[in-house]
């Protein structure tokens, strides 16, 4: 009968605890995991942003030497030519004005996102060694 109690008494326990044991907030290990992973997440973030905006300066360096070009072959008495000349001088400012406004400031603030990353993560857990990953897909917030 007295095994019985005990036996009961802690299934009842578990029964009762682990609602609350649910909402309680990660340990600390597993929130150092937990930031590791977001730490990663705005790494990557970052990397395709500036990639992206590499990809935009490229394509207006390219552009600024087609300018170039055309510029010295353009006549001048040829409105076809004028024509053409005007069409890349708006596909350059175009592409001048995507890559020094948005892309710079999504490049800019994926940036600032990850420093921010990083500090959150050197001051919690820098100096703590990680447990291994839990089995499973780790659940962070």
């Amino acid at each position: 009968m007295t095994m019985v109690r005990v036996v009961l008494g802690a299934a009842l326990y578990v029964a009762l605890t682990a609602p609350a044991m649910a909402q309680m907030p990660p340990g600390p290990d597993v929130t150092c995991l937990c930031l590791q992973q977001a730490l990663a997440a705005a790494q990557a973030d970052m990397q395709a942003k500036q990639s992206e905006l590499n990809n935009a300066r490229a394509q207006l360096a390219a552009l600024d030497q087609q300018l170039s070009e055309a510029r010295a072959h353009a006549d001048v008495n040829n409105p076809q030519s004028v024509a053409q000349f005007r069409q890349l001088l708006e596909q350059r400012d175009a592409a001048f004005k995507q890559t020094n406004g948005p892309l710079l400031a999504a490049a800019q603030a994926a940036t600032a996102n990850y420093n921010q990353a990083v500090a959150s993560y050197n001051n919690q857990c820098a100096g703590r060694p990680l447990p291994p990953p839990p089995p499973g897909p780790l659940m962070c917030h």
